[in-house]
């Protein structure tokens, strides 16, 4: 079975039998077209590698500014204390009952107009 296949031409789409220089001037072609593409994609890691390099140095020097303002920021200033809204709660409830019965109060005068 071997020897058949060695012997097998290779055919174009249309059916014609390719001669051997044609066979050979495809495979040059799709050779030359595959070093381009593999230096393109070479170059386009190049590139990439260099922008992660960049953007690694550009990733420490902030991670570097903030741990600066942190110890800064801690040795300055007192903690924070949160605030409790539990103060608030009863203005603040009493506000939206009231802001809710003018605006329910609104709406049911105007769907009577209609």
């Amino acid at each position: 079975m071997s020897n058949e296949e060695d012997w097998k031409e290779p055919y174009e789409e249309n059916g014609i039998t390719l001669g051997p220089e044609e066979i050979l001037r495809r495979e040059i072609e799709k050779s030359k077209n595959l070093k381009v593409e593999r230096l393109k994609l070479k170059d386009e890691i190049d590139k990439l590698q260099a922008e992660n390099a960049r953007l690694a140095q550009k990733n420490q020097a902030l991670d570097e500014e903030i741990k600066k303002s942190r110890s800064t920021s801690n040795k300055d200033a007192a903690p924070i204390q949160p605030q409790s809204f539990s103060a608030h709660s009863p203005r603040w409830s009493l506000f939206l009952l009231i802001f809710n019965s003018c605006a329910l109060a609104i709406l049911l005068y105007f769907l009577i107009q209609k």
